[in-house]
């Protein structure tokens, strides 16, 4: 059953997989702090995991073209398994869509807005995202493209005005991360980044030429990929390992600019950089929850979901944690082990059920 009318362009969905790469490159924090000067080594070793599971997503994709990931459990597991898959997924996805607005809450409430509670800026990324959902995934892949073009310029502008507080002796000593934390790091940079593209099992068959998922797909996933080595390199080259002490390294980067006393504390822009990234990010993933909730339910569109599921995200995102601190030991600690059925076992497991009963196209 179509649910979403719109579709969206090949170069769209690539920018789409940016935004998610470049919101995450705000929240390395969560990863730097265990692997400090060598997380550029995990992010490598994350992104060359990655290929395979993204290859078998967009092989899914492939065999059941204008399903998306609801139908497809539909199909391989039965209405019943199928069902239980599907509300573990739409779980999944709501989740992220809490904590995506809590951690944007908390970094203004702290670094900002000291005076202001958490609640105001949740209520106002939500009504944004709200705006945006009922508009549809057309508006929702234009404004990822504008956002992530000045995501890329911005990056570039404050890497240019950091570069004469560059140091690449921050660098030393290479390779100097034992087994235990390039395991650790690269299974969080796995579950974070790279494999939250997963949700776009619930977008890919909007994507107007269903033949080309798999080339910009993997366009998306190179290019964030890209983007998010280069803001990590610069932050080791002008932090050292002191960039793994703090809550947003890009954040204390701009923080330190200083040109002839001119052109000083450009944090604003990283704020505003991350506002803009996270506001992409969540709406992808708030996109897939009321929209798996709908297909779930065999309902004739998403919209009436849309904001009923953003108050109850509204109060979830409020008490799911006791401070940031507990969110980072959330993230670091337990959320990679919690996901890996979503990003790793359940594809894997429906890719080999497909290929072996022969199963889609």
């Amino acid at each position: 059953m179509e649910i979403e009318k719109g579709t969206i362009s090949g170069s769209q969905l690539s920018f789409l997989i940016i935004g998610l790469l470049q919101a995450s490159t705000l929240t390395a924090a969560f990863i730097s702090g265990i692997t400090k000067i060598n997380t550029w080594i995990v992010l490598l070793a994350g992104f060359t995991i990655m290929l395979p599971f993204l290859l078998i997503y967009t092989s899914l994709n492939k065999r059941f073209p204008d399903k998306n990931l609801i139908e497809i459990n539909n199909v391989l597991y039965g209405p019943c398994l199928g069902k239980i898959i599907s509300i573990l997924y739409i779980s999944y996805f709501w989740y992220v869509v809490s904590a995506n607005f809590r951690f944007t809450a908390d970094f203004f409430s702290t670094y900002l807005f000291t005076e202001v509670d958490i609640s105001v800026f949740i209520v106002i990324l939500t009504i944004t995202c709200i705006y945006t959902l009922k508009k549809g995934l057309e508006v929702i892949a234009r404004v990822s493209f504008i956002l992530g073009i000045v995501s890329i310029i911005t990056a570039v502008f404050i890497t240019i005005l950091t570069i004469k507080d560059m140091h690449l002796s921050n660098f030393l000593p290479l390779f100097q991360i034992n087994l235990k934390e390039f395991v650790q790091g690269t299974n969080l940079m796995i579950s974070i980044p790279f494999g939250e593209i997963v949700v776009f099992l619930m977008i890919f068959p909007h994507v107007n030429d269903i033949k080309k998922v798999k080339k910009y797909a993997f366009i998306g996933l190179i290019a964030g990929s890209i983007f998010f080595l280069s803001v990590i390199l610069r932050n080791i080259a002008m932090l050292g390992n002191i960039s793994s002490i703090h809550f947003l390294p890009s954040y204390q980067v701009a923080r330190s600019i200083n040109v002839g006393e001119i052109i000083t504390r450009m944090e604003i822009l990283i704020a505003l950089i991350l506002l803009f990234n996270e506001f992409v990010k969540t709406c992808i993933f708030y996109y897939a929850t009321v929209l798996s909730i709908a297909q779930f339910f065999k309902l004739q569109s998403y919209k009436p979901l849309v904001t009923p599921v953003g108050i109850i995200s509204i109060i979830f995102s409020i008490i799911m944690f006791s401070s940031p601190a507990d969110h980072a030991y959330v993230a670091s600690s337990i959320y990679p082990i919690y996901v890996i059925p979503y990003i790793i076992l359940f594809p894997s497991i429906s890719f080999i059920i497909a290929w072996a009963r022969k199963l889609g196209s």
